[in-house]
């Protein structure tokens, strides 16, 4: 029977954690709750949705080993009311009691025979990434996943790695990003992995400032681990055949615009107002050193931005949908960046001005004349 003690800020922080991979509606009831484990000199909390599961571990006094599984909401917003003292929690007939400073309470508990069974793989060898190396990475692809189940190979991203880079590449069917980066991975590596997992893996990095560092292994199962300084992270691979991204990517084109980002991105929000009622969509007119962005709804009404633009080339018309451009400019950290295009119904291609190594597609939208 569990009996640890443990300081507040330290539960509440890997309770945070762990609740990042918690359904509210999960498909199973004991999906609801977290495990704690007591052994050695520390407690691990774990959440899981079956797909991801967070493991984070925190030292504690244990009185005596054991675990059990608790309900992670109503366990996580006692705790946030505690003070910051440490914490007694004693494992009981079918509860746990819970006692600090004056505050004593119990939570009806489950055994934690019950919970899914969290993979266990210390064979395996981690390989060492510089945190800011991955997070930049990722924070140039992940925002293309698709977020529609109804093609789940498309919600995972595809990590490549050839030679002395890595490509890592997402999409959505209607949009595409890809980053090439020298990430140590192995040789050989080629796998897709839940948008959602990897935007958990960035995040709880950049909340991790005393680790520099992020280690990825190969665990049992088809999984892959993350370790991110006290808190793992194990994620199913995607099984499937990935779009070949390459055959998309266009060779040549024929007009080469530079666009300063905060210009188009205020044009792009003006004129995105007045195309609410008509799926979005905005039409590019480029020529003589000029950009027109308009949109026409007869029931909302109409208007058009004009920005000096660098046009090389014959310029032209295309359309897209604004929710696309935006969201490309909201992650899109410099001040300019290089817009291709060859007529207006082949994908328009964005590009980093000082980085050969990232580009962005995003497929025009057919429009009448």
């Amino acid at each position: 029977m569990m009996k640890i003690t443990i300081l507040q800020t330290h539960l509440i922080s890997a309770l945070a954690k762990a609740n990042k991979v918690i359904s509210s509606k999960p498909q199973l009831p004991i999906l609801q709750s977290v495990l704690l484990e007591a052994k050695g000199n520390e407690v691990s909390i774990t959440g899981t949705n079956t797909e991801t599961t967070i493991v984070v571990k925190t030292s504690a006094k244990v009185d005596q080993e054991g675990g059990v599984c608790v309900p992670a909401k109503i366990l996580t917003e006692f705790v946030a009311t505690l003070p910051e003292e440490p914490i007694k929690i004693m494992e009981k007939e079918g509860a746990l009691q819970i006692l600090c400073d004056g505050y004593d309470a119990e939570i009806p508990a489950l055994n934690k025979a019950e919970f899914p069974k969290t993979t266990e793989d210390k064979k395996g060898k981690y390989i060492e990434l510089k945190k800011d190396d991955f997070i930049s990475s990722m924070d140039s692809v992940l925002f293309a996943a698709a977020t529609d189940e109804g093609r789940p190979i498309l919600t995972g991203v595809k990590i490549k790695k050839t030679g002395e880079e890595a490509v890592i590449v997402a999409t959505d069917g209607y949009r595409l990003s890809l980053k090439r980066a020298p990430l140590p991975l192995v040789e050989g590596e080629d796998v897709v992995v839940p948008a959602k997992t990897l935007q958990e893996v960035v995040k709880i990095s950049q909340e991790t400032k005393e680790s520099e560092n992020i280690n990825i292994k190969e665990a049992q199962g088809a999984q892959l681990c993350f370790l991110i300084g006290d808190t793992e992270i194990y994620t199913r691979v995607i099984d499937g055949e990935y779009p070949n991204f390459e055959k998309i990517i266009p060779k040549q084109h024929q007009t080469r615009c530079v666009f300063q980002k905060d210009q188009l991105l205020n044009a792009v929000k003006s004129v995105s107002i007045f195309a609410r009622d008509s799926a979005n969509i905005i039409k590019f007119h480029i020529e003589n050193g000029e950009t027109v962005l308009s949109a026409n709804t007869p029931q909302v009404g109409k208007n058009k931005v004009t920005i000096p633009t660098e046009v090389d080339g014959e310029g032209g018309d295309i359309a897209f949908n604004s929710r696309f451009i935006l969201e490309f400019l909201n992650h899109l950290q410099d001040e300019q960046f290089i817009f291709e295009m060859t007529g207006s119904l082949n994908s328009g291609v964005f590009k980093r001005v000082k980085d050969d190594d990232f580009l962005h597609i995003i497929m025009p939208v057919r429009t009448a004349a």
